[in-house]
């Protein structure tokens, strides 16, 4: 910390006035009030030291990141700032932090609140944190225990962001920060794209009206390399394959095997732009009475133009070789038939927050003061321009099933047999295939003249949540004797509304199963060599396929819109997306669900002081009640039938007419806390913390609708059922910790937290058959197919299945199959949530920052370590209950912060964690992942600072498998992101 002269810095310690006039911790913001003309906090070093004040002086377990000057945060994404504390672990979206995890408690345990507002999240409860610009944020402040005042919601942390007020910090106060944005993954975007940010305050009339207005506008570009296998189906049986090599080294004892849906890999160019804006009014009544209005937006807009190229299996149709190794994992497969496919798509979704509040604090006397606040706010996702996915399918395709498009196209298309084979547990898997021409010799490679339509189709999805909440808080601090200091009480009423619908088009009639696919004309699609792709794995030079086809998106899409259907005329068309007052409807909206909750609480808190042993002792007891009653309702549009299209497609015939759905639910809880610190010596603090905290379920688990998830291919018939009944996730938390407060700017502690959580959702699955959806697959007709086959001598697969059936009744090949009354009904996996279990979690947190005196270097390194009965076995079969998030985390920083120069490296590690259950309820693992940053900044003069920055600047790849490191499910790699800019303040 510098000191300086008042006439030297009048500027740089208002500027910190408007930073760090919100922070909550009241004996630091007395104390910076109270020494305002002398002290100056900017840059990273000083950023650290009010972070500290902020740890050191408040009640419980409490961190803090501040900013580093006026519109000046310690990075450009709140969730990498985050993940600096210790605790804190980020998800990562599209190479940007996005979610936070705390103490092991996933997104969804996290209350993210503005100002002490909670705000409105669409599908979960979970925030995230990427639509937020940081520019306009003056600190975030991490409680990992709770206290009866704060917002119930937060069983890991509850997490505010604090914007700046003008009346905090009267006159004048301003600053315009530009940068340049540089992805070194990009390809298709511009290579460097603009950022612009900049916040005004200012006051009137006698600094009691004042107004502060910031915004941000954000353009970025980048690319995504991904590799992918889609599912692993269990127990595929092979045993009919002619002529198989199988080497077996399967050591379960169950027997058990995960076969491998597809292979493939995607190029995913991304555009993401990101609007930010805030304006403050705040009008001092008089010396007791200061009324604040203040309105907060902010809308991201994403697209992402997508090639995903790859091979596709038949569930263990014709297997010309596999081998199974001693976890039971096909790790290399090679099958005669299958398919090659390129998928382009485009996703557009829109992301838009906003909030408008009311804030008016009352000094009624002395001892005696009052604050009511209110906020209207919205938070809503929904698809744009075609809808939120809208993809193509293009492949090799046999021509005996091919429209003639009026073009030439290649009469002898070639046919195709695929493999896979995971040769690196740490790498991504390698597919390949054997092409055959029309005359049955070997073909080299894929022409224009092999690639047709297959089919294409758009999904749009929309959800909405709006929320008004009401906030009565008081407080009496006694200013006589006694060991009460201060007593808080108050009162809210947070109602959400939430909507969410979902439409989908039906598929174009472009397939083969239609007899309507069509060969484009052959200069359409372009060969692209993918020698570079998804390098930064460790065995992506060994590619057998090293290219693939692809076409323009708005041609083939063109061209698609114009094929006609030879079977069912108009019946595929139905739902295509047109355009109506400027936005595209992707169909009927199949389902419509509406969530009402309503929260009302009441709290009271005691402060008391004591002294034990000369030595000050704090207590803080509360507690809060709270009661929430729910309505759920909607519509939604079941299906009626399925039928058989062809192979391994099936599609659901849905309900002409919409049916209705209802439920209700109510849960009431009292939520005690104790919150006790002690200075056991010079500048050594104790602290002990007991509360019982909730979150409540997500809100989209609390409708009441069915829904019927994707097609309904053999092996993958999944519905899922609400449950308004829900109860919340309750928890008791124990916390104990020590800190050491050694030096100016330097600590370090370590703690220890234990919950006992209780009512954790468990997602049941149930076999189960719903009225009138039969299924031919395992009806009369489809046996006497398999047993024809078989006496023929022919492999039955669900191709030759198909058409046998279709044989046998006289009607042509393609033509899709319904169930009749002879077809026993079709069994659906259905999931549901219910609160089945009690869990322990339980950690250790370690942390140590040291400032070297005067030279301006300094460290930050941080270490969590979590445990409880509430992980996951990977080797068993069943359906299990595990936390999904849990993960150890560790954190180091080096700064130099002197003469204008500032300069931060950081490396943040976050351990393997489980991410998640696939649909056949594998576990999904996100293996651990590293990241090193870099922030530069030098100031010029007092108004002008140019800066730099670097993330993950050792360009460090990500990777997702399912049950064992082999089962690989997905991999991402990103490149680096640099920024160069400059802030001026004035």
């Amino acid at each position: 910390m510098t000191t300086k002269q008042f006439n030297k810095s009048m500027l740089a310690t208002s500027l910190s006035l408007i930073l760090a006039g919100n922070l909550v911790p009241y004996a630091v913001a007395q104390e910076q009030q109270e020494n305002i003309e002398v002290i100056e906090i900017t840059g990273i070093k000083g950023s650290l030291i009010k972070s500290m004040d902020v740890k050191r002086s408040s009640t419980g377990v409490v961190d803090a990141i501040t900013a580093e000057d006026i519109g000046k945060f310690p990075d450009s994404n709140l969730a990498e700032s985050l993940q600096r504390i210790t605790g804190v672990s980020i998800d990562r979206s599209n190479n940007e932090g996005s979610k936070v995890t705390v103490r092991g408690m996933g997104p969804e345990f996290n209350l993210v609140t503005l100002n002490g507002r909670q705000l409105p999240t669409v599908g979960g409860r979970s925030f995230d944190f990427a639509n937020i610009a940081t520019e306009g944020v003056s600190a975030v402040e991490i409680y990992k225990t709770t206290k009866a005042d704060l917002p119930s919601g937060g069983i890991g942390a509850t997490v505010n962001m604090l914007t700046a007020k003008p009346l905090t910090s009267p006159g004048l106060k301003a600053s315009l920060g530009v940068k340049g944005v540089l992805e070194t993954s990009n390809e298709a975007g511009d290579d460097i794209t603009p950022e612009v940010s900049g916040i005004y305050s200012n006051t009137f009339n006698d600094d009691k009206f004042g107004v502060l207005l910031s915004g941000s506008y954000q353009d970025r570009n980048n690319r995504e390399e991904k590799a992918a296998i889609d599912n692993w189906i269990p127990n595929v049986d092979i045993s009919a394959s002619p002529n198989l090599s199988l080497i077996d080294k399967n050591t379960r004892e169950d027997g058990a095997t995960w076969y491998p849906q597809n292979s493939g890999y995607s190029i995913n160019d991304n555009e993401r732009t990101r609007v930010n804006g805030q304006l403050v009014l705040q009008y001092a009544i008089n010396d007791d009475v200061t009324a604040t209005v203040d309105y907060t937006y902010s809308k991201l807009e994403f697209e992402s133009n997508r090639n995903a190229f790859g091979v596709w299996f038949n569930n263990g149709g014709n297997v010309q070789s596999a081998t199974i190794n001693e976890n039971g994992t096909y790790t290399d497969v090679a099958e005669i038939g299958g398919d090659y496919a390129t998928n382009l798509s485009r996703a557009q979704y829109e992301n838009e927050n906003k909030s408008l509040g009311f804030n008016l604090q009352w000094q009624a006397s002395d001892s005696l003061s009052f604050e009511l606040d209110a906020h209207d706010s919205s938070a809503l996702n929904e698809g744009a321009g075609l809808g939120n996915d809208a993809f193509l399918i293009i492949g090799n395709t046999s021509c005996g099933f091919c429209e003639d498009s009026g073009e030439a196209f290649g009469p002898n298309t070639a046919n195709i047999n695929v493999k896979t084979n995971m040769v690196d547990a740490n790498g991504i898997p390698l597919w390949g295939f054997d092409l055959i021409d029309g005359q049955g010799n070997p073909q080299d490679e894929l022409t224009g003249a092999d690639m047709g339509s297959l089919f294409g189709a758009v999904t749009q999805d929309m959800s909405e949540n709006d929320m008004t909440q009401f906030q009565l808080k008081g407080e009496w601090v006694n200013n006589d004797t006694g060991f009460v200091s201060k007593v808080s009480f108050g009162a809210s009423r947070t109602q959400m509304e939430f909507r969410q619908t979902k439409a989908y088009s039906q598929n174009l009639p472009a397939g083969w199963w239609t007899w309507s696919a069509v060969h484009f004309p052959d200069d359409m699609f372009t060969r692209v060599g993918i020698d570079g792709v998804l390098d930064g794995f460790s065995n992506a030079s060994d590619k057998p396929v090293d290219y693939y086809m692809t076409a323009d998106f708005d041609q083939v899409l063109h061209l698609f819109e114009t094929i006609e259907d030879t079977i069912a005329p108009g019946i595929y068309n139905e739902g295509w997306p047109e355009e109506v007052n400027g936005k595209f409807q992707a169909g009927p909206i199949d389902n419509d669900s509406r969530v009402k909750e309503t929260t009302t609480a009441l709290y009271t808190q005691v402060n008391m002081a004591f002294e034990v042993a000369d030595r000050p002792l704090n207590v803080v007891v509360g507690v809060r009640y709270e009661e929430t009653d729910v309505e759920s309702a909607g519509l939604e549009r079941p299906a009626v039938a399925m039928e058989w299209v062809n192979g391994n497609e099936w599609e659901y015939v849905y309900a002409s007419e919409q049916s209705f759905s209802s439920g209700t639910g109510e849960t009431e809880e009292f939520l005690p806390s104790i919150d006790i610190d002690y200075e056991i010596m010079d500048d050594v603090i104790a602290r002990a913390s007991y509360s019982r905290s909730l979150t409540r379920p997500p809100i989209d688990a609390l409708g009441s609708t069915k829904n019927f998830l994707g097609n309904p291919k053999v092996g993958q018939r999944k519905v899922s059922v609400g449950n308004p009944q829900l109860q919340p996730y309750v928890a008791d938390n124990y916390d104990v910790s020590f800190e050491y407060y050694y030096d100016e700017g330097s600590y370090a502690s370590v703690g220890y937290f234990n919950k006992k959580v209780d009512n954790f959702l468990v997602n049941v699955t149930t076999d189960e058959t719903i009225d009138g959806l039969r299924d031919v697959f395992i009806g009369p007709r489809a046996d006497e197919a398999r047993e024809q086959l078989i006496a023929e001598g022919i492999q039955p697969s669900d191709q030759a299945i198909h058409d046998r059936i279709n044989e046998n009744m006289g009607v042509e090949a393609g033509t899709r199959i319904g169930a009749n009354e002879n077809d026993p009904l079709a069994t659906f996996a259905v999931s549901r949530d219910v609160n089945l279990r009690a869990s322990r979690l339980y950690g250790w947190e370690l942390a140590v920052q040291h400032m070297f005196g005067e030279s301006g270097f300094g460290i930050g390194a941080n270490a969590t370590l979590v445990n409880g009965d509430v992980s996951v076995n990977r080797d068993i079969t069943t359906p299990q209950f595990a936390l999904i998030g849990m993960s150890d985390s560790a954190n180091l920083s080096a700064i130099y912060d002197k003469d204008g120069l500032s300069v931060r490296v950081s490396y943040n590690w976050r351990d393997e964690f489980l991410s998640g259950f696939d649909q056949h309820s594998s576990p999904v693992f996100t293996e651990a992942y590293s990241q090193i940053d870099l922030n530069v900044n030098y100031q010029v003069n007092e108004q002008l600072t140019i800066f730099f920055e670097g993330l993950n600047i050792t360009e460090e790849t990500q990777r997702v498998y399912v049950r064992y490191p082999e089962q690989f499910l997905n991999g991402a790699q990103y490149g680096a992101r640099y920024n160069l800019g400059a802030r001026y303040t004035f």
